[in-house]
């Protein structure tokens, strides 16, 4: 049987979880201390003491990608609902919105803002991207969850810059925000992780609701 040395607290542990969820695969899961010195067993099996390993048979993974690509050549999945999955199981919180880019920035500005998210800088990366169609990215900042990011490691506070994209993808604008939490894992803290989930729950607000606005528009 497959067994997956992940934490409860882990988001990348939490993505292999729901593609073996979604596979129909059986698994063991085998919870690690959070302290890196108390994962012995781990650190025997991988090298390394870092989560999630998944460990099927003799093959043995430790990168969350990895092991997400193992699942899906391994386990065959049909690939319209395979497409439907990597969507799902993107770092992203998504969404659509009735209005063009632009109008769309204008909006989540100030929805942002009223949220408390201070906004630093726009990005625009159609022209790196794909020049014909427009890319834009806002970058804000939490500042208690930059603060608390600082405060466990200070080399990798910029994991704590939160971003959404805005785009046109056949016809629509779409919406994407990284999941604060998933971006500032690396840091491996409870209270930047805390911090992380309360944004993400923040960011689903601002984006149905910026769905809903063209509801009631038309």
């Amino acid at each position: 049987m497959i067994k997956l040395y992940q934490a409860e607290w882990c988001p990348f542990s939490h993505r292999i979880r729901a593609k073996l969820t979604e596979l129909g695969i059986e698994y063991e899961a085998v919870n690690v201390s959070a302290s890196a010195e108390k994962r012995a067993e781990l650190k025997e099996i991988t090298g390394n003491s870092t989560i999630p390993v998944l460990a099927d048979g003799e093959k043995v993974y430790s990168d969350s990608s990895e092991i997400l690509s193992y699942l899906e050549e391994e386990y065959e999945t049909n690939p319209e609902e395979l497409e439907l999955h990597q969507r799902e199981l993107s770092p992203t919180i998504y969404g659509t919105s009735p209005f063009a880019v632009d109008e769309t920035l204008a909006r989540l500005r100030e929805a942002l803002q009223e949220a408390d998210v201070e906004i630093i800088d726009e990005l625009d990366l159609s022209s790196l991207l794909d020049a014909e169609r427009t890319y834009k990215v806002l970058l804000a900042a939490d500042r208690e969850f930059l603060q608390l990011a600082g405060g466990a490691n200070l080399g990798a506070a910029t994991l704590a810059l939160l971003k959404v994209a805005v785009y046109e993808e056949d016809g629509v604008t779409r919406v994407d925000a990284i999941e604060p939490e998933k971006a500032a894992a690396q840091i491996r803290n409870s209270e930047v992780n805390e911090r992380g989930l309360e944004l993400r729950k923040r960011f689903i607000k601002v984006i149905k609701a910026l769905e809903r606005a063209g509801v009631m528009a038309e």
